[in-house]
């Protein structure tokens, strides 16, 4: 039986720093997850969750606090967002899932393969956009079992962790390689191994303070698939049951990821190698202001994001980035040419230590429902709809129970809020819905 003290030994120790020499370009392994939301590692403040081995690579590697995917003109919110990182476009610059591949669109593998790396992609085919997947040099999809098939879900995690393992053992003619390795954990039905599922009493966990029944009023989408996966309106004992299952999942991967960042060591490998933690998007599951799923843009929204390897130093910050900021950051990191047409911005001037940040705001959409915009301190959501506006001071109020949209000491900073709101409509060409109305003087 898998207690929760051996769990804890016996992948701490997986991921140990190591004084390995950094011999040409490094390796690079990055890990996307699906639905994973940003607080729920450990060493990142969530002490119910059971993460030592994400927790070791936060310990030793840089964490950013505030990354956020742009969003989607879909419910199916991993698309676009992995589509952002694959191509570092925007989220209304990116391609179709079914359009074929425009001949000047940057793909993050071809970048990788131009400058003499041998690309691999192990994950989920039904998320993404496939001309980039099938760009990698060795592509695998995982079995993405449908239906009842609980067993085969539960242990995907194991069954990944195995290829990866095998894949690095092989021969590749002296090449550095890129791992991607975008799992479906843990996007529901969220499901693992008992040995998992037993670290988690549904009754001892918490549920945040933003737990509600019901949301307070109709956000475009709240009958949603994600939404039907627990009874309206929602209470107490089912969310916990949601978030211990939640949890197992994340426990499961945690665990396997272990395996691999163990191999990495033993074959030599990891003092070249760095290593990229991130989800595609957070997901509000354990009843966050009454919600279940992605369809949504408050803070819950946000994935972790952690850069472990050479030349990574340890730390932290809580700079705004965002998905589509990957590709660059990567190639600055490995010395590969960025090529033309990526818009995000390369975070390597934070991790380094040189910048504070890189960006003053970050903006995001869902569908014609829902629109924000984050500032360092403030956030503005706009329901376009129904004309509802949210305002929120995010660092004295994380968990966005005050919304000061309708506070008269707040009127100036609301019309900023909007205002910027707009500017980033206009910069990233949002056709989708107008502008807010006080801004057009309407």
């Amino acid at each position: 039986m898998l207690t929760r003290r051996s769990f804890l030994s016996s992948a701490a120790t997986v991921v140990a720093a190591t004084a390995q020499p950094v011999t040409g370009r490094p390796n690079v392994l990055l890990v996307n997850t699906d639905d994973q939301r940003f607080d729920t590692i450990a060493a990142l403040g969530n002490k119910e969750i059971h993460t030592p081995t994400l927790d070791a690579l936060v310990g030793r590697g840089f964490c950013f606090r505030n990354f956020y995917s742009q969003g989607g003109m879909v419910p199916a919110m991993c698309l676009p967002s992995r589509t952002m990182l694959m191509t570092g476009r925007t989220v209304f610059r990116i391609p179709d899932r079914n359009t074929p591949l425009p001949p000047d669109l940057p793909l993050l593998p071809k970048a990788f393969s131009a400058a003499g790396y041998h690309t691999y992609h192990l994950g989920k085919r039904g998320n993404t956009y496939l001309p980039a997947s099938e760009a990698f040099d060795t592509k695998r999809y995982s079995l993405e079992p449908q239906g009842n098939d609980v067993e085969a879900r539960a242990n995907e995690p194991e069954r990944l962790a195995d290829q990866v393992i095998e894949w690095m053992r092989e021969d590749r003619g002296g090449k550095p390689f890129l791992i991607y390795l975008a799992p479906g954990t843990p996007h529901d039905p969220r499901v693992a191994p008992k040995r998992f599922l037993d670290l988690y009493d549904p009754a001892k966990l918490t549920l945040p303070p933003n737990f509600m029944p019901e949301h307070p009023f109709d956000n475009g989408d709240l009958r949603i698939r994600d939404e039907m996966l627990a009874p309206h309106p929602r209470t107490p004992e089912e969310m916990r049951r949601h978030l211990a299952e939640y949890y197992a999942a994340i426990s499961c991967f945690d665990f396997h990821l272990g395996r691999i960042l163990r191999a990495l060591r033993d074959s030599g490998l990891e003092g070249n190698t760095i290593v990229v933690f991130t989800s595609d998007q957070g997901l509000a599951v354990g009843g966050r202001h009454g919600l279940m799923g992605k369809q949504n843009l408050y803070e819950h929204f946000k994935s972790p994001l952690i850069f472990a390897g050479p030349g990574i130093r340890k730390g932290s910050t809580d700079a705004l980035a965002q998905m589509h900021d990957l590709f660059p950051t990567l190639c600055g990191l490995t010395g590969v040419h960025l090529p033309k047409g990526v818009e995000g911005l390369s975070l390597t001037p934070v991790i380094a230590g040189r910048q504070k940040k890189v960006r003053d705001s970050v903006f995001g959409v869902y569908r014609d429902v829902q629109r924000m915009v984050r500032e360092e301190r403030w956030k503005l959501i706009w329901y376009p709809k129904i004309g509802r506006f949210q305002l929120f001071d995010v660092v004295d109020d994380p968990w966005e129970l005050n919304d000061r949209s309708g506070d008269a000491k707040f009127a100036g900073r609301l019309a900023s809020m909007k205002q910027r709101l707009a500017e980033q409509q206009d910069r990233f060409g949002d056709t989708a819905v107008g502008r807010p109305a006080a801004i057009l003087g309407k």
